[in-house]
């Protein structure tokens, strides 16, 4: 089966770790993800298939010794491509520049563009940041390379854009005139601008900053906003031909020592041919099985 619509919505940092008072994610209120995993947001949880919902713990590893991170972790996910061994080591932040022309060469973005697809990066950056930023991450390369229309904060303000923290808080907090909505407004714009897209991709990265103490509120809170926002882009989305994947490129979340982990990550697909997250072990498999379902 074919999904007509795939909304992929990246968290930065959603490791699986054990059921435990130590576990900052079992902190969180979260029912609707406890209701697609039929328990919390931990390893036991996992695998998972129950007709709406199929998920899996990903590898994040790659095979490579050390700590996943997220150069390395986030273009193994939009290229298919084992970016740690390719390197030798886990690169974080930034992919290099070998990384970088891989982004350039195959990335979801570009296969789904080259067979006539409509495809979408729902969030909103300022355009200073797009002007002036010396290094970019591996969604907004893989966009660029794509010749995707970079969304910007006008398009945040009439609400055909997405922060990168969901309510625009942050944006507010470094001077930026924009309105700060809910999580709720945040997922169902995301499955708005879903609804007239082949593939969207959406970059949450609160949760990551908010593990390494860098974030105005803790683990947990940032947790039950994307539960929330979770909760209203399925309400708005119609699972019987549109499918959300939501996946991450390492631990961290899920300890409170604010250092990456190489637990496994989540690999949660929801609604038309989520079935074939079941053939997924690792970070590389993710693209060519969301590739092959639209």
């Amino acid at each position: 089966m074919k999904a007509r619509r795939v909304l992929f919505w990246f968290v930065d940092g959603l490791g699986l770790g054990p059921a435990g008072p130590d576990n900052p994610l079992l902190r969180a209120s979260t029912p609707n993800l406890r209701a697609l995993l039929g328990g919390p947001v931990c390893a036991a949880s996992f695998p998972v298939s129950n007709g709406r919902c199929a998920a899996v713990a990903l590898d994040a590893t790659l095979g490579v010794p050390g700590r996943p991170q997220s150069g390395t972790g986030q273009v193994a996910l939009l290229t298919g491509c084992n970016a740690a061994a390719l390197e030798g080591r886990h690169v974080p932040g930034f992919p290099t520049a070998r990384l970088r022309a891989v982004l350039q060469q195959q990335n979801l973005f570009l296969r789904l563009r080259a067979r006539g697809l409509p495809v979408a990066l729902a969030n909103a950056y300022p355009s200073a940041y797009l002007e002036r930023a010396r290094y970019k991450g591996a969604f907004l390369l893989a966009a660029t390379s794509a010749g995707l229309r970079l969304r910007d904060l006008e398009d945040l303000c009439r609400g055909e854009a997405v922060a990168a923290d969901l309510t625009g808080e942050g944006l507010v907090a470094r001077g930026h005139p924009v309105d700060v909505i809910t999580p709720e407004e945040a997922g169902w714009r995301l499955a708005s601008i879903a609804s007239r897209h082949a593939f969207t991709a959406f970059e949450f990265f609160a949760l990551d900053l908010a593990s390494h103490g860098r974030w105005p509120v803790p683990v947990p809170q940032v947790m039950e906003a994307l539960d929330q926002a979770l909760g209203a882009a399925l309400a708005h989305l119609d699972l019987q031909a549109d499918l959300l994947v939501l996946t991450s490129d390492h631990g961290g979340a899920e300890s409170t020592d604010g250092a990456h982990t190489t637990n496994p990550v989540p690999l949660i697909l929801v609604g038309c041919a989520a079935e074939v997250a079941l053939g997924c072990r690792s970070l590389a498999d993710v693209a060519a099985a969301v590739a092959g379902v639209i």
